[in-house]
């Protein structure tokens, strides 16, 4: 089987998932997030490959009425069209997904003169010209493949800085950001990195993900161990497949609160039976503490039946030594 970053990820995060999607191919249900991220992919395609090649074009133009134009064109047709999109979501749901993705949107074409900019004034190039060789891609959608290790992938952004580096960006329409990259972002990314490195024959510096929610950007330093670890992780995952064939027992579940929005299981009608585990609260337990409010007046036996002192010199527990102690002494040397 051909593998891509995705099915990788899938089979790490469930076999049997794995198993229902490209084995068996059970068809699975088709949600708005699938058309959304699509079709935002396919205008930031086209918006340099085709429409901006240039800095030039881009002073132009007006590339913040071409992404609207852009916008409201693909929904019509991508979305709009589709109107048994409406049977798996409320009409609040789908008004806030096209307010949220024409804002994303605008927010990459804003995000883009805001660095045109900042990088002149911040002196960093001498003109936009400059910086534009730095922020537009060099390649948008660049297809990546290897016939020896039977995996493929598409890198959406393929940049060049001043000194010349190369840096692979993922773009990511979802809702998942933090301070930290997850795992099966990192796995992806350093995937297309092997992929690259042998198609083009050039190592990148960099592959990263870009978030276009928040404008913000993670990346993860290339080097030959990363390379190595993308090649051991396709190589097991290939012979996991070999050795379980297409026997659907073999591929063993992995019960996750994911299961939920899983097409397979079975609250969505498929055929996955997999228990989904108990929510638990993260973090230590704590007894609920028999301490009256701080409100409330205490008695010293109340007061004291909560608190425990420490044995000290000149304490006793529970109690503090009347003894008087002398102040204002005078010590000599």
């Amino acid at each position: 089987m051909r593998l891509s970053p995705s099915k990788i990820n899938t089979y790490m995060k469930c076999p049997r998932e794995f198993y229902y999607k490209y084995i068996a191919k059970i068809p699975e249900k088709k949600t708005i997030h699938l058309f959304r991220g699509t079709l935002v992919h396919a205008v930031l395609e086209d918006l340099f490959k085709k429409e901006f090649k240039s800095f030039k074009a881009w002073e132009d133009g007006d590339p913040a009425a071409w992404m609207q134009n852009q916008f409201e064109t693909r929904w019509a047709k991508d979305i709009d069209s589709k109107g048994w999109l409406w049977e798996l979501h409320s009409d609040e749901e789908m008004a806030a997904m096209r307010v949220e993705t024409e804002e994303l949107l605008q927010n990459f074409v804003a995000s883009v003169n805001k660095k045109l900019n900042e990088m002149v004034e911040w002196k960093i190039y001498k003109s936009k010209w400059q910086a534009w060789n730095c922020v537009a891609p060099k390649y948008a959608e660049k297809w990546v493949k290897s016939h020896d290790y039977a995996v493929i992938g598409i890198v959406d952004a393929v940049c060049n800085d001043f000194d010349g580096g190369t840096t692979l960006l993922d773009y990511k329409t979802s809702k998942r950001y933090g301070p930290y990259l997850p795992e099966d972002y990192y796995r992806q990314l350093i995937v297309y990195a092997f992929l690259y490195t042998l198609e083009m024959g050039e190592m990148p510096k960099f592959v990263g993900v870009s978030y276009l929610r928040f404008d913000d950007t993670f990346y993860v330093k290339v080097n030959q161990s990363v390379l190595d670890e993308a090649k051991d992780l396709i190589k097991m995952v290939h012979d996991c497949l070999k050795e379980r064939m297409e026997v659907e027992e073999k591929y063993e579940q992995v019960p996750q609160n994911l299961c939920k929005w899983c097409s397979f299981h079975k609250s969505n009608g498929g055929p996955c039976d997999a228990v989904v585990p108990k929510w638990k609260p993260k973090g230590k337990k704590y007894k609920k503490s028999t301490v009256k409010s701080e409100n409330v007046v205490l008695s010293e036996e109340e007061f004291l039946s909560h608190t425990e002192l420490p044995e000290e010199e000149g304490m006793i527990k529970g109690k503090v030594d009347e003894e008087p102690q002398v102040k204002n002494t005078v010590w000599d040397d």
